[in-house]
């Protein structure tokens, strides 16, 4: 069939069954499933974080509690011993080396009110010095329980760093000092609660110089050069608050907890990075959203399958059906692929393409029969008119031309009219026999028969026509430029009947590789079916006769138009 211009009606690549399955059903939940999975563990992944958080802020609190304890029971001791002290020396000497203290300190010393050594039970640590090294602890304090006193290590003597010495008065206002190690006091106080290599362990008190802050107590891991003014929870345990830090490190995120110990004036800080600690279980949930990854990949691999072998080879199949439809018998051969059930579909419309071929070519070959026919009638109505009622007509011109001669006057007026009314009949006639044999197309060719064909149709009607030819002109077979003429001859009263025009153009383009006849309007113009089908359905004969003029001479045919533009035929027929 020929082809018709209309407007494309461009389609989205996201359509039908495709848009249905990907944007509405699977990617939507998936994607829903994906976000409440990933955004509960999200919730999880905080709980477990917070938790952990939690946890430590106890153990810190309880491990603090417990120090304080100890630091009492420690201060409750040394004030035991000064109280048992009396004027004899060999007593105190007996309770400095009693075995019921040992576990609790380390080392004693007895002072007199002076500052004068007494006793002692190591003679390798400088007890002569350490009044002059820490005055305070040998300051009168009158009565009460005595507050026990970081010693920090310094060169000039050879006592422990970070040892806790303790001082209690005498009865008569000396001193008994006891010194133990921090590592004994924590060990005695929480134990291994706190020893663990993941978990780095501070106690922290201010230092002598302003702003300072000293480290008494260390465990875990090592931070080399660090400032630790700027460790988290630092600060504020030095303050007396107590809480929970979170910050970022390389490997992860550390949680820190800290709180102060009792009313020592030091903070107990422990950091560690949560994941470490969390339930293995606990943990081991963070992967469940992967078991969703091959759920996705599944729903993906669906699409694409359903994409690929179902959607994309009806999409192609609806395309050569559309072919199909517009007359394409060859397109519809081509291989769509996809699924079986798609492959038996487009067997069975190429056995429908195949016989409606068949049945249209056999349809062509009758139409063409009858065009045949049509035109011998024509030719024969045409011959007899000329041979029989033109003779006839001019037979009887002459026959009143003689009575006139010999009529009287009043007469003869009323013959003249009967002349004139005779020959207009064979003008008629004439007329009528080129319309049903345009002798001049057999004689001169299609260009000088189709000048003559505006001519008298611009005589007999109010419609201006313009004619142009261009090209090298060539005759044709008679068969071909007959249904041009009859092409041509069709539009314009196309033209006449139906656009309400005031002047059409007429234009013959003979070119390299065809012939080409347009004819335009300036008419009301229509809208043009997508199939040429729908023409016979809204009563264009003209137009469908039209179509199988130029498919009986392998030409075709291309009408376009749109309401109030006019309307284009374009008649092309390429040589042999």
């Amino acid at each position: 069939m020929g082809n018709l211009d209309h407007p494309t009606i461009k389609k989205s690549r996201w359509r039908g069954f495709n848009l249905q399955m990907l944007l509405i059903t699977v990617v939507p939940i998936t994607l829903l499933l994906l976000l409440v999975v990933f955004w509960s563990q999200r919730l999880h992944y905080e709980a477990m974080r917070a938790m952990v958080g939690d946890r430590d802020l106890r153990t810190v609190q309880a491990a603090a509690a417990s120090i304080d304890r100890e630091l009492r029971h420690l201060t409750s001791y040394i004030q035991m011993l000064a109280n048992d002290v009396e004027e004899n020396a060999s007593l105190a000497g007996f309770l400095i080396n009693d075995e019921t203290f040992k576990p609790v300190f380390e080392e004693f010393a007895l002072y007199s009110p002076t500052g004068e050594l007494l006793l002692s039970t190591d003679q390798s640590i400088d007890w002569q010095s350490l009044p002059s090294q820490i005055p305070s602890i040998f300051s009168v304090q009158g009565e009460g329980i005595p507050q026990p006193i970081i010693f920090h290590f310094s060169q000039a003597n050879n006592i422990i760093h970070s040892n806790i010495i303790l001082s209690a008065q005498t009865y008569n206002q000396g001193h008994v000092v006891g010194i133990t190690s921090m590592d004994l006091l924590v060990n005695s106080a929480i134990g291994g609660l706190l020893d663990s290599e993941k978990i780095t362990s501070l106690i922290v008190s201010r230092g002598n110089l302003q702003e300072s802050i000293d480290i008494i107590y260390h465990s875990g891991q090592k931070y080399p050069g660090e400032n630790i003014q700027t460790r988290p929870g630092i600060a504020q345990v030095l303050n007396g608050e107590s809480g929970i830090h979170y910050y970022e490190i390389l490997e992860g995120e550390n949680v820190v907890a800290y709180t102060p110990i009792g009313n020592s004036g030091w903070g107990l800080v422990i950091e560690e990075r949560w994941e470490d600690i969390a339930s293995p279980n606990l943990m081991t949930t963070q992967y469940a959203p992967l078991i969703l990854v091959p759920v996705f990949l599944l729903s993906l691999f669906l699409i694409w399958f359903g994409a690929n072998r179902i959607v994309k080879p009806l999409q192609k199949l609806e395309k050569q059906a559309s072919g199909l439809a517009a007359g394409d018998f060859e397109t519809i051969q081509n291989s769509v692929g996809g699924i079986e059930e798609i492959r038996n579909l487009q067997s069975e419309m190429v056995e429908m393409a195949i016989e409606l071929n068949a049945a249209q070519k056999n349809l062509r070959d009758y139409i063409g029969s009858i065009t045949a026919g049509v035109e011998n009638e024509r030719r024969s109505l045409a011959r007899e008119l000329h041979d029989d009622t033109i003779q006839n007509l001019i037979a009887l011109s002459q026959r009143i031309q003689i009575i006139s001669i010999s009529s009287p006057d009043r007469q003869r007026e009323s013959l003249n009219e009967l002349k004139e009314l005779v020959n207009a009949a064979m003008l008629n006639v004439r007329r009528l026999i080129r319309g049903l044999r345009p002798i001049y197309l057999e004689e001169f060719g299609l260009v000088t028969s189709l000048e003559m064909l505006v001519s008298e149709t611009e005589k007999h009607g109010s419609l201006s026509i313009s004619f142009t030819s261009s090209g090298t002109q060539r005759r044709l077979d008679p068969q071909v430029e007959l249904s041009l003429y009859r092409m041509v001859q069709e539009s314009l009263q196309n033209v006449i009947r139906h656009s309400q025009a005031q002047h059409a153009w007429i234009e013959v383009t003979y070119l390299e590789r065809g012939l080409q006849i347009s004819i335009r309007d300036d008419g009301k113009g229509f809208r043009v079916p997508t199939n040429p089908t729908a023409f016979v359905k809204k009563g264009h004969f003209g137009l469908i006769g039209l179509q199988e003029r130029a498919e009986l001479i392998d030409g075709t045919l291309r009408i376009q138009s749109s309401l109030g533009t006019g309307t284009t035929t374009i008649i092309h027929l390429p040589w042999n």
